[in-house]
């Protein structure tokens, strides 16, 4: 593509990835000179404010982390419509090409690299970010053999958005998840420790130790079958490395590695033990040669001789290895039109969109300069011819702001387009700056010859340092010279959460929400709204931005259309009465048909904290709780009104 400049300093030269969400960019930081990886989301992606909201979220607690093994995020912003975030440029390749092509790789590597992930992990926790998705697609290898992570959370945003597009890169992610992900439990340090286990496991062996038709099947896996030894399919594997490898993959968070850095000090115990038993079996092998009788070999030698012999009949099988010279995968954001369009119209010409072959939806022009769309409109039959030049905020000088007909709108060909070019942002026009950093939103003031006016800072869900308000707002009418200020997130403080918009999400999606802020998901009632879709929240306990004690459960209203539907009860079950740190779960319902168990001595982990529970069952009843054998819970339960009496 042609170079296009973003806020002004980042040049983008070439494309160098294309994922289900995002694009990738190599770019030059004119401000710095320096090359840079530039993700940009998708079109198709931009308008869901849960999305762009959760990825900012994200990211900016990913800025917060400086480490050599974790890629640096520098910058988030958007322009227009344009949502990108500005990485490190990493030249090398990713871990999961590597595992590909050359299967199983030298247990002294796949140390080295697990060990170098577990400290780039021990800052990440010591920072209270946990990154939810580790796995080889996400740890890049440089030239020079330093394994970095990256995405850190994307995978959580992404599950915000269209299953569609996305949903093979999300679901790639369950062989790697810990059985508390695949349950739905609570999430901490040890399951980023599971999941780097698993990575472990699959460096040594060259697979994945569980495996489905589908995801359930896998998850399932995780949570009830046992992990198999890896040298069951690697015999060349230390013993004392298996060992961490089983260790870090428990299935009960209180039986792994408390902390990375145990985990690490366990990997460095390994690489000592087998240095220590390599120098006694050349000692041994020392002293057995001095002893043998002049002119006659020692066993060892005559080991060696034929291995030499074999080795020079059988010739290299490994090859030289090709590795793909790839960039970073980052951390999730805005594409430029052009895939959405080229995305659509294929879709239509070759069948996509189920309708004649004569017509074909037009695709966006939007953000092309004039050349660029001739070029586009010829492919495609279609004339383009120029119609009003216009100020545009969303659009810079010489690209086109709108058209007509409108992108998506189906044609014949030979039709003509009119497309608007853009005389950029008319003078003493206010630009964007929420959700900027602090740094991003003074250079955006001083781009438009502004001056940077009253900067305040308040708690908020948001990242600290992320702009939350600004005055005078976006898109008004400003003297060149005058004063913008601007509200700036304090973030929270310890043991603290803010709590987001709830409404309007769908409930998946305010579960994740509400698990990102550190709060979870309460009681689901359900109400008619033949004006809301179903599934989609219509009320939460607490206005958004209330500040809820961390890990507090939210209760929500949920809309079911046009049907009524009776409510099952959502009952929470708190650990804390439990006894042991593993425990056995039942929960029995007596209601008007008879008695039933919900739970049947399900195993628990009291330090997963609780769960909710949905009850089922006809008029009143009861629902009684037990620890092992232990009651530690018993409600009058009323199903005609959703209610429990306490």
């Amino acid at each position: 593509m042609s170079s296009r400049i973003l806020a002004g300093r980042y040049e983008l030269i070439e494309k160098i990835g294309d994922g289900g969400m995002a694009v990738v960019y190599k770019a030059r930081c004119r401000l710095l000179n320096r090359f840079v990886a530039i993700k940009i989301l998708k079109p198709e992606f931009t308008k869901d404010v849960k999305i762009i909201e959760s990825f900012r979220r994200e990211s900016q607690s990913a800025a917060s982390l400086s480490h050599p093994n974790i890629v640096n995020i520098y910058d988030v912003g958007r322009e227009g419509n344009i949502h990108y975030i500005v990485m490190e440029l990493i030249e090398g390749y990713i871990l999961s090409d590597l595992i590909k092509e050359k299967g199983a790789l030298e247990w002294r590597r796949a140390v080295e690299i697990a060990k170098q992930m577990a400290t780039a992990l021990s800052v990440a926790h010591k920072n209270n970010i946990i990154h939810r998705d580790v796995k080889p697609h996400n740890i890049l290898i440089t030239k020079t053999g330093t394994a970095k992570i990256t995405d850190f959370g994307i995978a959580k945003a992404m599950d915000q958005g269209p299953a569609t597009e996305n949903t093979g890169t999300v679901m790639g992610s369950v062989h790697y998840f810990s059985p508390e992900q695949a349950r739905g439990g609570y999430v901490d340090e040890k399951s980023d420790i599971y999941s780097l286990g698993i990575v472990l496991f699959e460096m040594l062996t060259g697979k994945v130790p569980f495996d489905g038709e589908n995801p359930v099947q896998v998850a399932l896996k995780h949570i009830n079958e046992e992990m198999p030894a890896p040298r069951s399919i690697n015999p060349s594997i230390p013993e004392s490395l298996e060992k961490v490898v089983l260790k870090a993959t428990d299935k009960f968070q209180i039986n792994r590695y408390a902390t990375a850095d145990e985990m690490l000090k366990a990997l460095e115990d390994v690489e000592f033990d087998e240095l220590l038993g390599n120098r006694k079996k050349e000692e041994a092998a020392a002293v057995a040669e001095a002893s043998a009788p002049a002119g006659e070999e020692t066993a060892e030698e005559k080991s060696h001789v034929h291995k030499k012999e074999k080795g020079s009949a059988g010739g290299n099988k490994g090859g030289n290895l090709k590795i793909k010279i790839l960039a970073v995968l980052l951390a999730f954001i805005v594409a430029i039109p052009l895939s959405l369009g080229i995305v659509k119209v294929f879709g239509a010409v070759f069948g996509g969109g189920g309708g004649s072959a004569k017509e074909f939806e037009v695709p966006d022009f939007r953000g092309m300069t004039y050349e660029q769309a001739q070029v586009m409109a010829e492919e495609f039959d279609l004339q383009i011819e120029k119609g009003d030049e216009v100020f545009s905020y969303d659009y810079g000088e010489g690209e086109i702001s709108s058209q007509i007909p409108e992108h998506g709108t189906s044609v014949k060909k030979g039709k003509t387009v009119t497309v608007n070019i853009s005389k950029g942002m008319k003078e003493g026009t206010v630009p964007k700056i929420e959700g900027l950093t602090f740094d991003s939103a003074v250079h955006m003031i001083t781009k438009y010859n502004f001056n940077v006016g009253t900067v305040t800072t308040q708690p908020s869900s948001l990242p600290k340092d992320i702009v939350i308000s600004q005055s005078p707002e976006e898109g008004s009418e400003a003297t060149p010279g005058s004063y913008i200020s601007f509200v700036v997130s304090a973030g929270t403080q310890e043991n603290e959460a803010i709590l987001p918009l709830l409404v309007g999400m769908t409930v998946d999606d305010a579960r994740i929400a509400l698990e990102q802020a550190n709060l979870s998901l309460g009681e689901i009632t359900y109400e008619m709204n033949e004006n809301v879709p179903v599934n989609e929240v219509l009320w939460q306990q607490y206005p958004a931005e209330t500040t809820l004690e961390a890990l507090s459960a939210v209760n929500i209203k949920v809309s079911s259309g046009n049907e009524y539907i009776a409510n099952d009860l959502t009952l929470y079950i708190d650990y804390a009465a439990a006894e042991d740190s593993v425990f056995w779960l039942t929960v029995t319902v007596s209601d008007e048909e008879g008695a039933h168990n919900i739970i049947t001595r399900e195993q628990r982990i009291k330090e997963d904290i609780g769960e909710n529970v949905v009850l089922s069952g006809t008029g009143i009843g009861t629902v009684t709780v037990i620890f092992n054998n232990d009651v530690v819970l018993k409600h009058d339960v009323d199903f005609n009104t959703g209610e429990i009496i306490q």
